[in-house]
């Protein structure tokens, strides 16, 4: 029996304690004051369904009016087009759930997010062929299946689950936002052998989507083969698009999207 409890004091000695991950809401609001006023009405709605949510709020300074102040942290960023991807890869949490500004939230099932990794790094909403008339680009010639079938983009990016404790996840983060960049400022794309931009296989109107560098990451880069990329169950649950003609989800819907261009360019 002595035997028995030194075993179980050395062990205890030796086995630090282990403290449960930091988990958290990133929404980020820049360019247009829309996506402010979006964002701020987010995360009311994900106080309303989840009051002891954690949210840090990415935002330009120039538009902060106060109601900024129901978020739990803010973090500055610049007027990039695609400054969330930034706002992604500085994510205070150890397990962070992005979601686009202009989503609402609608269902207490928020609080679940963080429990749905199921093993995966990263985990995305997919964009499968029964929604793909909701989608204004999917496939392209550089994604064909070697047996010839045609294939393209597979991943939205509205909403994001991932693990910030593995450090390929941050860098994958930070790869994201800095092959997005150079894509948009018209510094990278892929080449044929001669140098020249491969459009046939990557047409130059994919140079809009940060999917497309995401995509490319996914793909094509080869320190990002053992990353483990997922789709969420029932994912239409998650990021359920006003456009969206009929039910896709099995379970309540508890993010709807309003993704509209012409709301974006409203000023307010």
């Amino acid at each position: 029996m002595r035997d028995a409890i030194d075993t179980v004091k050395k062990w205890l000695r030796i086995t630090p304690p282990t403290t449960p991950p930091t988990i958290g809401y990133v929404i980020v609001a820049s360019r247009k004051k829309f996506f402010y006023v979006s964002a701020i009405n987010l995360m009311e709605s994900i106080k309303d369904h989840y009051p002891e949510a954690k949210i840090t709020l990415v935002v330009e300074e120039r538009f902060l009016d106060g109601n900024e102040k129901i978020a739990d942290n803010i973090i500055f960023c610049d007027d990039h087009a695609r400054a969330k991807l930034i706002g992604m890869a500085k994510s205070p949490y150890d397990i962070t759930f992005y979601v686009d500004a202009d989503i609402e939230c609608e269902h207490k099932d928020i609080s679940t997010i963080f429990d749905k990794l199921d093993g995966h790094d990263i985990m995305f909403t997919g964009l499968p062929a029964d929604r793909h008339y909701c989608y204004a680009e999917v496939f392209f010639d550089g994604a064909r299946k070697a047996d010839g079938t045609k294939a393209g983009f597979e991943l939205c990016g509205g909403v994001c689950l991932y693990d910030m404790r593995k450090p390929l996840v941050r860098e994958f983060m930070n790869d994201w936002y800095n092959l997005t960049v150079a894509q948009y400022a018209r510094l990278w794309w892929p080449t044929n052998e001669d140098g020249t931009e491969d459009l046939k296989n990557y047409p130059a109107t994919l140079k809009r989507w940060d999917q497309f560098s995401l995509w490319w990451l996914t793909n094509k880069e080869p320190k990002y083969k053992d990353l483990k990329v997922g789709i969420l169950e029932d994912d239409a649950r998650w990021n359920y698009y006003s456009k969206y003609k009929y039910d896709h989800n099995k379970e309540p819907v508890v993010l709807r999207h309003y993704s509209s261009s012409g709301a974006k360019s409203l000023e307010f």
